[in-house]
């Protein structure tokens, strides 16, 4: 028999002999086509495209955002320097505004050149912000780029900037996207101020207390807030835009015979609030201590002396029928300073400052005062800051009726009490321009009447708001 050697293999199928069968013939294009060894390179190429493109799209993403912090910190900083010229620049887009915003990118690194802002001053209607070829600025008094959504829109007491800059990508242009526009908004100001024209706040309180009958507060345009216990007595009354208070009213006699005129004439009693407000001035940094007085040593000076700014370390006592006037600057005392009987202090642009003791008119005193109208880092005054004791001084301050004294600014006692006192008449404060009282609590004795000119804007209001809790609102 044949074995299967014996017959040869098909010419056709391109076949060759092996072993005792048929192989077919493997050309060099077939061993090629049937070679696996490059299918690796390919897909770690693939893969390395991809993982690059990854790559590119993390570096963008993370670059965009570090540029987006350091625009926000930039617009945080423009805010707060245009907020700050709320007061000087009557609450519209002025010149010192622009050029406080303006320094302020340029301390922060943004930019070296002057940007000319878009502004809008005081209407609620005002125009997206639009991208530019580069860095824009858009300066708004009283929010308005998100519309009602913002719980300070038509605020006149907030400053709004907006930044826009185009931003260029690393590597976006490998999926079309070559550029970006960056925005940044914020907003600065004191929120605390009541927009309306009731004027806001200006007596703040942990305390009232009516300490016997016939006490009378006639605040002008402004409110009070009790942020703590009030009580009242028989005859007394108050008039003002709206009255506050926060714990418990002890009304004792005070049901049938009280007068409240709040925000109208012959209204309801104050209104209790379950919503407790901080005290609006305690994020203020009190002064340094400033070198000593060139009339430090001029403790008890003879009538028609004039007193120096500085610090005196021993207080100052005005004998009866003495004269005094202070020039301006801020006085820095460790001590009281004790205005007797007949005799008169005065002094405008004046900030006095008690790191111990307080100021203490004495019955049938004269004493007129009138703060700081602006904030000074050489003179080290705050605005408007009239009477200021430190947070650790506990030193109360009395206040005898006088129908001459007056003081125009703010009387702020964090941790002391003011106590109004009958003495050569019965009114206190009649002649002020515009005051407001933060203190730890007031007593009211018999027969007061306490008044507050102007609108108390210090504390929270319009029209004229320098001080307060001020900062970024947004």
């Amino acid at each position: 028999m044949r074995s299967n050697d014996d017959y040869p293999c098909r010419a056709d199928q391109r076949m060759t002999r092996f072993g005792s069968g048929c192989k077919a013939m493997q050309t060099p294009a077939d061993e090629i086509l049937r070679d696996e060894s490059g299918q690796t390179l390919v897909v770690v190429a693939l893969s390395l495209t991809l993982l690059m493109g990854a790559m590119a799209l993390v570096v963008d993403v993370g670059f965009v955002r570090y540029q987006q912090r350091q625009l926000q910190t930039a617009a945080d900083s423009a805010a707060l320097a245009a907020g700050l010229e709320l007061g000087n620049c009557g609450k519209t887009v002025c010149s010192n505004m622009i050029t406080a915003a303006e320094t302020a990118l340029k301390e922060d690194g943004i930019t070296t050149s002057t940007i000319t802002p878009t502004t809008n001053s005081g209407t609620l209607a005002c125009a997206a912000p639009t991208a530019g070829s580069g860095l824009t600025m858009m300066i708004n008094v009283a929010p308005c780029v998100l519309g009602a959504s913002d719980p300070n829109f038509g605020n006149a007491n907030i400053a709004e900037v907006v930044l826009t800059q185009p931003q260029k990508l690393l590597f976006g242009g490998f999926v079309g996207m070559r550029s970006m526009n960056l925005v940044a908004r914020a907003e600065a100001g004191d929120a605390y101020i009541n927009g309306s024209s009731s004027g806001g706040n200006c007596i703040y309180t942990n305390g009232m207390l009516f300490n016997s009958s016939n006490g009378n507060f006639t605040l002008n345009s402004c409110g009070v807030y009790d942020n703590g216990n009030l009580q009242t007595n028989s005859g007394d009354s108050v008039t003002a835009s709206t009255f506050l208070y926060y714990g418990n009213w002890s009304p004792n006699n005070c049901n049938s015979s009280c007068v409240w005129n709040i925000g109208g004439t012959n209204t309801g009693p104050p209104t209790k609030t379950t919503t407790p407000q901080s005290d609006p001035l305690s994020s203020l940094t009190q002064p340094s201590q400033p070198a000593n007085s060139s009339t430090a040593s001029n403790t008890t000076p003879n009538s028609g002396a004039t007193l120096q700014p500085g610090y005196y370390p021993n207080g100052v006592n005005l004998n009866s029928n003495v004269s005094v006037t202070l020039a301006p600057g801020l006085y820095y005392m460790n001590g009281s300073i004790n205005v007797n009987s007949g005799a008169s202090l005065s002094g405008s642009g004046v900030e006095l400052f008690f790191a111990n003791g307080s100021l203490q008119p004495n019955s049938g005193s004269t004493v007129t005062l009138t703060g700081p109208a602006t904030t000074s880092s050489t003179a080290g005054t705050t605005a408007n800051m009239v009477i200021w004791e430190s947070k650790t001084n506990s030193t109360g301050m009395y206040l005898d009726a006088d129908s001459n004294s007056y003081y125009n600014g703010i009387i702020y006692l964090p941790n002391a009490g003011l106590t109004l006192n009958s003495g050569s008449g019965n009114t206190i404060n009649s002649k002020s321009t515009s005051t407001a009282l933060d203190v730890q609590s007031i007593t009211v004795n018999s027969s007061i009447n306490f008044v507050i000119n102007g609108s108390g804007g210090y504390l929270g209001g319009s029209p004229s708001k320098i001080l307060g809790q001020f900062g970024l609102a947004e």
